[in-house]
C-alpha cells in the first residue's frame, strides 16, 4: 500500500514539474548580456569609467581588430554564453 501511495505522489511531482516547464517557456528576448561581476568577468571597465584611454595594441582582441577598451586580449566566460545565446559582446 506504501509504495502505491509513493508512486502516486511521485507521479504527481513530476506532473507539475512539467506543467510548470511548460508554463514558463514563453518565447523572451533581450538585446544583450549585463553582466556585474567579479574578477573573472572584468574586462577593464574600471579605465572607462575613469577616463583611461587605450591606444593600440592595448584592448585589442582577437575576435575584434579594432581597440575594445578591455584589458583582456581574449574572451571570457560572459562572452562564450552571449555567443551561445547569439547575444551581442560586451
Amino acid at each position: 500500500m506504501a509504495s502505491k501511495n509513493y508512486n502516486v505522489v511521485a507521479f504527481k511531482v513530476v506532473l507539475h514539474c512539467i506543467c510548470l516547464a511548460v508554463a514558463n517557456s514563453s518565447d523572451l528576448s533581450y538585446p544583450a548580456v549585463f553582466n556585474f561581476g567579479d574578477s573573472n568577468s572584468d574586462t577593464g571597465d574600471l579605465a572607462a569609467g575613469l577616463g583611461f584611454q587605450l591606444i593600440q595594441p592595448y584592448g585589442q582582441s582577437y575576435f575584434n581588430a579594432s581597440s575594445t577598451g578591455r584589458f583582456c586580449n581574449g574572451r571570457l566566460i560572459v562572452d562564450f554564453l552571449s555567443k551561445f545565446l547569439t547575444l551581442l559582446h560586451l
